[in-house]
């Protein structure tokens, strides 16, 4: 008799057991990416609306991997949850600026982009030593041969826009890590050092990752520059607890696309007024050239490191002749759009006109 009733208390039991079980499988395959699925837009970490969204293009390992180590340097670290991280596994060619160069600002990974949300892109390709990493407008190019902090030196490019920290350099309009004294500094400084881009400025901190690949500490002031535009861009909405699974396809936006020329004698700004629904950055942190509030780098810089090396070598272009593609968004109750270069207006956009195309006589 006890037999019985053990048997009838334990089949139950079992049986819940099992549905649980397998509840929690299903949950767990519903939150990993699907990485057998090329071309998706697939979420690394999910922290909710109005984030500053990061998207590799390259293979979920090696986004893991890059994302994860970013997010054990300050100041991302303490700000992750300002951050979603998304990748795409797609194969795509990159070019070589000046056969020196990894850059991945080309039409087709531009393209790739505009079906994820992004604010920055960052392409993972593997070639020579020798060949640097670069940052240009909102696209970072990694060689993956370079050391993994070469991520944090160029993201410093690319969000921050930090100048280089090492010598033979140009700074680019609007950056602040370089001064050229050492009482321009406001604020808290691990010490201020001679060479910063050029051999007339100073840097904060004696090797920092913005002069060399050996560390990931930008130092005390470039966190605080950090720090600074982050609080800047701090989320409206609330943040997600625990693992979330991200609906892509929500970003589509009608938005027309800017191809911005830039030389030695200023700036040329160019739109054929095409209308597309695509997702285009909505976060720029900083830079000189600037699309309403959405703020871009304009230079391009290059960088590397021997392993014989203590510093970075590289070379920064104020004007690398390829056209910056900026996109706006079509705004019917406020259509114009100022372009400001180093807070000076260059030009305006009138979105209403996008779309539009003229009736047949």
């Amino acid at each position: 008799m006890e037999n019985k009733i053990f048997l009838f208390t334990a089949i139950p039991i079992l049986g819940i057991i099992l549905v649980f079980g397998y509840l929690n499988i299903q949950q767990a395959s519903s939150l990993a990416p699907n990485i057998d699925s090329v071309s998706e837009c697939k979420s690394i970490e999910y922290n909710g609306e109005d984030r500053i969204d990061l998207l590799f293009i390259s293979s979920y390992e090696d986004a893991k991997h890059y994302s994860d180590y970013l997010f054990t340097v300050e100041p991302y670290k303490t700000y992750r949850d300002y951050f979603n991280v998304q990748f795409l596994d797609e194969q795509v060619e990159c070019e070589r600026y000046k056969d020196i160069a990894l850059l991945c600002y080309t039409d087709q990974i531009l393209d790739l982009a505009k079906k994820c949300e992004h604010d920055y892109l960052i392409v993972l390709k593997e070639d020579e030593k020798q060949i640097r990493s670069s940052a240009y407008g909102k696209v970072v190019s990694i060689n993956k041969v370079h050391e993994d902090s070469v991520l944090i030196h160029e993201l410093g490019h690319a969000i921050a826009n930090f100048a280089e920290e090492y010598g033979g350099a140009k700074i680019p309009p609007g950056s602040k890590n370089c001064q050229s004294q050492c009482n321009k500094f406001e604020g808290e400084v691990d010490s201020c050092v001679q060479e910063c881009s050029t051999s007339t400025h100073y840097r904060s901190i004696p090797t920092g990752v913005m002069r060399s690949l050996i560390t990931d500490n930008y130092g005390i002031y470039d966190i605080a520059l950090l720090t600074e535009l982050l609080e800047k861009n701090k989320p409206k909405t609330s943040s997600i607890t625990g693992n979330q699974v991200f609906e892509g396809g929500l970003c589509a936006k009608k938005a027309q696309e800017i191809k911005i020329f830039q030389s030695e004698n200023g700036f040329d700004i160019k739109t054929d007024n095409a209308l597309e629904e695509i997702c285009i950055p909505d976060k720029g942190l900083s830079g000189a050239l600037c699309i309403g509030n959405i703020c871009n780098i304009n230079v391009l810089f290059t960088d590397a490191q021997e392993h014989t090396d203590e510093t970075l070598n590289g070379e920064t272009y104020l004007h690398p002749e390829i056209p910056l593609s900026l996109y706006v968004e079509k705004n019917n109750e406020n259509p114009i759009v100022e372009i400001t270069f180093d807070n000076q207006l260059i030009g305006t956009i009138n979105t209403a006109e996008a779309g539009v195309t003229a009736c047949k006589v």
